[in-house]
């Protein structure tokens, strides 16, 4: 009970401080590789240009309809010309259930993946 009680008691600010240091992100956090199958990524700080491969999909069925498999059971990725998902500022995109390569060049600003095997850097 008398933790609770110096707990109340302690300055708004150190309690403030000590969350942001908590919360802060390391700043020179080294790029993914390999690039989780899932989400979405600023080339530069969070994964290498490069040309990257992955397996496939990561589901782990496939549902097909009139012999075409359905767009929950692939894999799509997208490189962007900006740091955001702005379906305008596609550079470029792929689905597939199987193997696909993405190349991430220096001018594509983000990776976006979903549905994939992790990529791994091939060059």
């Amino acid at each position: 009970m008398r933790r609770t009680a110096l707990l109340r008691r302690a300055p708004a600010g150190l309690i403030a401080a000590a969350v942001a240091i908590t919360l802060a992100a390391p700043t020179n956090a080294d790029p993914l590789d390999p690039i989780p199958g899932e989400g979405f990524f600023l080339v530069g700080p969070d994964i290498a240009p490069g040309l990257y491969n992955t397996s496939g999909s990561a589901s782990p069925w496939a549902i097909y309809i009139n012999d075409v498999p359905t767009q929950d059971s692939m894999c799509v990725w997208f490189t962007y010309s900006t740091p955001d998902t702005n379906k305008d500022h596609v550079v470029a995109t792929n689905m597939s259930i199987g193997p696909m390569m993405a190349n991430i060049n220096s001018t594509v600003k983000a990776f976006q993946s979903h549905n994939c095997e992790p990529w791994t850097r091939v060059t």
